[in-house]
């Protein structure tokens, strides 16, 4: 699972930075270890010596990487973890890996898209919904819905569905 991306060098001593998605920085706590690479491809496991807070990004620094030549090899790259060692979320919580992909349906059945993404907007974060067959003829772009509790009235992971209430005149925006 993909906890921060986009590496960059900050500073001379090998430090780099990126932005955490989710709830990535509960992720990094207490952690010796975590795999920097591409989710799905190779990944390389690095020791972590510390990390810090730098507005909504993560500063790191790596055990045996001391200098920005060393840390420049891995500008670019995402820092994740194993899925086997996420931290529990409290109820009604999700990880953006369990959302996307899901079908987004109204509450009458009518399909909607697929989640693409979540796109963090510094408030409610959006479903960024590709469209489906409920999604209008002449929509093809990418809808966004806020994840709202009030309009996402139903998350079911298991049956890969979430149910939306959406309020009057949301989806008409995109021709639905």
């Amino acid at each position: 699972m993909t906890v921060a991306n986009g590496l960059r060098l900050r500073g001379a001593g090998g430090r780099l930075t990126a932005r955490l998605v989710a709830s990535g920085v509960d992720q990094l706590k207490g952690r010796d270890w975590v795999l920097v690479g591409r989710a799905g491809s190779q990944t390389r496991r690095l020791p972590v010596e510390e990390y810090s807070m730098y507005g909504d990004r993560v500063v790191l620094k790596f055990r045996g990487i001391d200098d920005a030549t060393g840390a420049s090899e891995l500008v670019g790259q995402d820092i994740l973890i194993p899925c086997n060692g996420l931290v529990d979320l409290p109820e009604g919580s999700y990880y953006i890996f369990q959302l996307v992909g899901l079908t987004v349906r109204t509450r009458d059945g009518r399909e909607i898209g697929k989640v693409c993404d979540i796109v963090h907007t510094g408030g409610t974060p959006l479903l960024a919904i590709e469209p489906g067959p409920g999604g209008g003829p002449s929509t093809r772009e990418e809808i966004l819905l806020p994840a709202a509790r009030s309009i996402c009235t139903a998350i079911d992971v298991a049956s890969g569905c979430i149910t939306i209430d959406p309020p009057e005149g949301l989806l008409e925006l995109y021709g639905i």
